[in-house]
């Protein structure tokens, strides 16, 4: 197991880690997710003993993790691009590897004629074989073209199964912390703000923070304001919400929700109806569409209409989140 108690770090003369209480078991994977790229960096040496917390402990197995750390093998990390591209052929690396990497044919194949999304498959299937007590994988995804990405992420669960340690994603995208799905921490601000089962999480966020960190593409919000008690859009117009969504009796909030939880024809007559604008090109299976000056993603399978074009959004209210103007969830 791995336990933070308490820790606080400052890097570059900023606080960016404060009072972070963190334990996480070994044979459950548990991605860290809204770090920037500097945080996530300052995590990562925190939590593989190279760093040291200016407050509390960070404890591998019941020991120092620095200490842990001086045990050749005990902490393995696999950052971005994986495995470097060099001459050397990849049926060095064993055929257990292989395997799990899916390129069992490609025994006589060198890194350097690799993809980048296989010699990040070779990387992790090294990593998870070699059973360490402690796996750190850092930002996979980061350096791969989109469908790359997506073509990892579908391995991902399988190419770490095999490790028995403590397995740690430091998660550049909440896509990577889904494809995963094991357990989730998010941070805000240098805070641990929640924890628990990825799914959970995304499904039930504390704040608004939280729902952003945990939505995969990007959260669909919208301003509301309360104003003698109708609710106004940015654009002054009036919008009417059933009385079953959840709303602060004055002030500002947000209303949000996942992009998966749109469909463009209404699946149940407990819909919201947004008539919507395309706003350009499918993305990665995802159109973009405004709404009252913000911009939305939706599921699109099929051919995209023309930019401009005005569509029905549809989303069930049950999946309708609502966060006040602190960013608090309402409930």
């Amino acid at each position: 197991m791995l336990v933070l108690k308490d820790v606080s770090r400052a890097v570059a003369g900023r606080l960016s880690f404060h009072g972070v209480s963190l334990a996480i078991a070994a044979g459950r994977p548990t991605a860290i997710l809204g770090l920037s790229t500097a945080e996530r960096a300052a995590f990562g040496r925190l939590v593989s003993g190279v760093d040291r917390p200016q407050a509390g402990d960070i404890r591998l197995g019941g020991e120092d993790v620095a200490k842990a750390r001086s045990a050749r093998g005990r902490v393995l990390r696999v950052d971005p691009p994986g495995l470097a591209a060099s001459g050397r052929q990849i049926g060095k690396l064993g055929r257990e590897v292989l395997a799990l990497a899916g390129l069992s044919g490609q025994a006589d194949a060198k890194l350097a004629n690799l993809s980048g999304a296989q010699r990040m498959k070779l990387a992790l299937a090294h990593a998870a074989l070699a059973r360490p007590p402690l796996l750190i994988v850092d930002a996979p995804t980061a350096q791969l073209s989109p469908e790359a990405g997506d073509d990892l992420l579908l391995a991902l669960p399988g190419l770490l199964a095999p490790a028995t340690g403590v397995v740690l994603l430091l998660s550049a995208s909440a896509g990577e912390a889904l494809a995963l799905n094991g357990d989730t921490a998010v941070f805000a601000g240098g805070r641990l703000i929640q924890s628990g089962g990825v799914g959970e999480v995304a499904a039930h966020p504390v704040n608004l923070a939280s729902a952003i960190a945990t939505s995969w593409p990007q959260l669909n919000t919208l301003a509301l304001m309360a104003r003698d008690g109708r609710w106004l859009l940015a654009d002054g117009s009036r919008l009417q919400l059933p009385e079953s969504v959840a709303l602060p009796a004055e002030g500002a909030c947000t209303l949000a929700f996942h992009p998966e939880d749109v469909t463009l024809e209404r699946a149940s007559p407990g819909c919201l109806r947004f008539v919507v604008r395309v706003a350009g090109p499918v993305r990665g299976g995802y159109l973009p569409v405004t709404f009252a000056g913000a911009t939305w993603m939706c599921p699109l399978a099929v051919a995209a209409p023309h930019e401009g074009a005005l569509l029905n959004a549809f989303v069930d209210r049950s999946r309708v989140m609502m966060f006040d103007a602190d960013g608090k969830a309402l409930t």
